[in-house]
């Protein structure tokens, strides 16, 4: 049996669209045409609905169509990006212009839907103005969890409240080192901060597995996508800060629920038209260097059919 698409399925609600494929970036660090044929072999395979945009960095967009011309991009449904900006305030202008002459230079055949940008030391409010001006379309700052957090979802959300629409924060969830990991409390404190300035989140690195875990090969405790997901919707939900943090911190994978009718986590359980409500209004999703490690583990959970 398949999922179906419609809104009546919980799995379909939360899944859909979740992950934006950034197999350019660490750990995986493919080059173009391998990350290129990894992102167009998981958009035309079975679990296509769970795969959202291609992240490449402003400055690699000519390479990046200079690759989809040399394979052939005619016929494909247009590819849609995230593009991260390569340097600060004074960069910003240059950043765009990749990405003008990245769509001209496709003419329409590729899509920048939003940017990813770091958030600078000092003046972030007014950076944060400035930016989503020059770049035009969704923006997500990333948020210094450890120093500051609190200040920078206020900045953004003062943006927002000024008329700049289409701003949100990312939350870097794990690295190559045990301090880029941020402790359970911290993001539960970004997710409840997020859902009470009413700012989209999206989250990155780290998220390979569904469930809190410790990872043995680099010796660290991973996030969990899933854990992001259902805390974000207790939270839109409106649980406590203590239950969200629960949820994200949670290594028990027999905790969580995820199947047609309700996702969550022990007694609290979630429709498909809250978590849908969800996904909407708060965790926009998250990006990841790979896509099979995703898949492989929910259908091995049995969430997801094995022939699509």
């Amino acid at each position: 049996m398949g999922l179906e698409s419609g809104g009546q399925d919980a799995r379909v609600a939360a899944l859909a669209g979740l992950i934006d494929y950034a197999g350019l970036f660490p750990p995986a660090r493919l080059d173009m045409a391998a990350a290129v044929d990894g992102y167009r072999a998981a958009r035309g395979g079975p679990n296509a609905w769970m795969v959202a945009r291609f992240i490449c960095p402003a400055s690699r967009l000519g390479e990046l169509a200079g690759t989809l011309e040399g394979t052939g991009i005619e016929g494909e449904a247009p590819w849609r990006l995230t593009v991260t900006a390569d340097g600060g305030p004074d960069a910003t202008a240059n950043d765009a212009r990749h990405i003008q002459d990245f769509e001209a230079r496709l003419e329409g055949r590729s899509v920048v839907e939003s940017v990813e940008a770091a958030l600078p030391a000092s003046e972030a409010a007014r950076w944060i103005v400035q930016t989503a001006g020059v770049f035009g379309r969704s923006v997500f700052f990333e948020v210094p969890w450890r120093d500051g957090a609190s200040a920078a979802l206020d900045s953004i959300a003062a943006a927002g409240d000024a008329g700049r629409t289409g701003l949100g924060a990312k939350l870097r969830c794990g690295g190559l080192v045990i301090e880029a990991f941020p402790p359970p409390a911290m993001v539960a404190s970004v997710i409840a901060g997020c859902r009470d300035r009413g700012i989209p989140l999206k989250a990155t690195a780290g998220l390979h597995h569904p469930f809190r875990h410790f990872d043995p090969d680099t010796g660290f405790t991973h996030h969990g996508f899933v854990n992001l997901l259902v805390a974000c919707v207790a939270a839109d939900e409106g649980l406590d800060l203590a239950t969200i943090t629960e949820i994200v911190g949670d290594t028990d994978s027999t905790s969580f629920t995820l199947d047609r009718d309700r996702i969550g986590w022990h007694e609290h359980r979630f429709s498909a038209v809250a978590v849908a409500d969800s996904r909407a209004r708060l965790f926009t999703g998250y990006g990841s260097c790979s896509l099979d490690e995703p898949v492989e583990d929910l259908l091995t959970l049995g969430v997801l059919p094995v022939d699509g």
